[in-house]
């Protein structure tokens, strides 16, 4: 009888010692994956600053003389393709209607005439950062990324 009753030990033994283990692996794989989804998106917030001040360059190197209005979309990609990256200018607040040229904007449907000078030359950017989901170390991997923000800029 002790035999058996040690040999019953044995394997609840065995059983709770494995059951411990597949606990602690499948918390293990929670918290890699946690880990890596927070790079990705701490690596997408970071690209989206850098898509803002590009996207402020652009206007400000943008030559409004050739009458072909303001830049309305901007697509931008990351280096290594990870992500992509969606601007759109939705306004221009510019005072009287005209940039810091005097170019009247007429072509713009985004112009919005202000009429003080402390706000001239104000834009509201809208962007949208994706991770781009054809990209191998994306794919299946870690989870889509997307973060949408809105802000007004001055160039």
């Amino acid at each position: 009888m002790r035999r058996a009753f040690n040999l019953l030990m044995a394997i609840f033994m065995v059983l709770l010692l494995s059951g411990a283990a597949v606990l602690t692996l499948k918390y293990a794989s929670i918290s890699a994956k946690h880990i890596s989804d927070s790079y990705i998106k701490e690596q997408a917030e970071i690209f989206m600053q850098s898509v803002i001040e590009a996207t402020i360059l652009k206007i400000e190197g943008d030559d409004r003389s050739l009458n072909r209005g303001c830049i309305k979309n901007l697509r931008f990609y990351s280096n290594d393709r990870r992500f992509i990256a969606d601007v759109n200018i939705t306004k221009y607040y510019l005072y009287n209607g005209k940039d810091n040229d005097g170019v009247e904007l007429s072509a713009c449907d985004r112009v919005v005439p202000i009429l003080t000078e402390e706000s001239h030359g104000y834009v509201l950017i809208e962007t949208v950062v994706e991770t781009n989901s054809s990209h191998p170390k994306i794919k299946g991997f870690v989870s889509p990324v997307r973060i949408a923000k809105r802000t007004l800029q001055r160039p």
